[in-house]
């Protein structure tokens, strides 16, 4: 018998876990904590905050010896949903074993099905609200990404009904878009998840091998990959903009806007640093003869910082910014991110699918970026408020 989780239950007071007995005793962890010791394959909390990750680890022991270990990272079920963006408040399970890495997540209302991607290949699609690889590498670490589709109108954010008829109209009129396009939202999960071998060490020595996190970078950038664009307003005279010409790229020189936020755990009072930045806007007539050029505010970018305890900050980035040269929708997203001194981080956000987006962060003091998300612009006129959202999360277990 495989030494593995059996089941794992949610229930707004409880989160409950059992796995396989394969003999010997069990002591369970909950982040680094002594919690339980015995024979009974079976670990119930109840002590816990909605919203956050913990860290479950379950060792089998022999002889004195710890035999085999589990990992297993999960948050308590909330009763209560965010309903600005579905996936902040939805429970991901992911479990790691020698013989495995499983995951597993709260469904999406009117969700069919889920496309699975390891390390950017994709691996197939599941309709189930769940995934187990057992081609693993004990050595190697895995970025797994789920991504999922729901017509707008199922969407229970406010206003959804109004959206998704304007939606389907904006697809209709807008002959390089189509309504289904236009009216469906778009939802992207990615677990990143180190090497198994460092995972499953035993408590008492992964503790001394876990070095905390002193430093977190974390970059937005918006751009448009073009060089020049057509303006989706046929009555301005202004016939086309100048795009940033270039693909994604963190260190891109050209940008709409840039945001970067820095916590530095090593200094005085933990601070977190905030800049931002916006590109400018330049405007063609029907020839690209230049007619003008402005740079808008970057006051509609806020950013307030959020403390939950000693070692773990994060933000709520917030960012509204428009064309100073036309009347034209805002770019609009919104990001909430958690990083833990110890080296836990979760982020989620959603965006309109207009510009390109381009998400960014770095661990430590090193120089390079890790890509968290990139999204290719569907053009200019969907920045649009009738278009269905792109919502995300990333988080880790490592």
């Amino acid at each position: 018998m495989l030494f593995e989780i059996q089941s794992v239950k949610h229930e707004s007071d409880l989160i409950s876990f059992t796995w396989n007995d394969v003999g010997g005793f069990y002591n369970v962890y909950k982040d680094g904590e002594h919690m339980y010791e015995g024979s009974v394959p079976e670990f119930k909390d109840r002590d816990f905050m909605h919203g956050k990750l913990y860290h479950y680890m379950i060792e089998r022991v022999e002889n004195n010896q710890v035999a085999d270990v589990i990992a297993l990272q999960t948050s308590a079920f909330a009763q209560k949903k965010n309903m600005e963006n579905p996936l902040e408040s939805l429970v991901m399970t992911t479990i790691v074993a020698k013989t495995q890495i499983a995951l597993s997540w709260e469904e999406i209302k009117d969700v069919e099905e889920y496309s699975i991607f390891r390390n950017g290949e994709y691996r197939g699609r599941v309709t189930s609200n769940r995934y187990i690889d057992r081609e693993i590498n004990m050595n190697e670490t895995y970025h797994y990404t789920i991504q999922s589709k729901r017509p707008l109108e199922k969407s229970e954010e406010p206003l959804t009904k109004v959206k998704s008829v304007l939606s389907n109209v904006f697809g209709a009129v807008n002959p390089g878009s189509s309504q289904e396009e236009a009216s469906v939202e778009t939802f992207t999960t990615m677990k990143w998840i180190g090497k198994p071998s460092e995972l499953l060490l035993p408590v008492n020595e992964r503790e001394k091998e876990i070095k905390s996190v002193d430093r977190w970078k974390f970059r937005y950038t918006t751009f448009l990959e073009q060089q020049y664009l057509r303006n989706p307003n046929i009555l301005s005279p202004n016939h086309f903009f100048k795009g940033d010409g270039r693909s994604f790229d963190p260190n891109g020189e050209s940008f709409r806007t840039r945001v970067d936020v820095e916590l530095a755990y090593d200094e005085i009072g933990e601070p977190l640093t905030f800049t931002k930045e916006v590109g400018k806007s330049v405007a063609y007539d029907y020839k690209k003869n230049f007619r003008e050029e402005g740079k808008a505010s970057a006051d509609g970018i806020t950013l307030e910082r959020t403390d939950h305890k000693k070692e773990e900050s994060g933000f709520v980035l917030e960012h509204s910014v428009g064309n100073p040269l036309t009347t034209a929708p805002m770019i609009d997203y919104e990001v909430t991110a958690v990083f833990k001194k110890h080296g836990t981080f979760d982020m989620c956000g959603y965006f309109d699918p207009s510009p390109n987006h381009e998400i960014y962060l770095m661990k430590g003091r090193g120089t390079e970026w890790q890509r968290v998300l990139q999204a290719e612009s569907k053009g200019l006129a969907f920045m649009s408020d009738a278009i269905a959202y792109h919502y995300w999360r990333c988080s880790n277990f490592e």
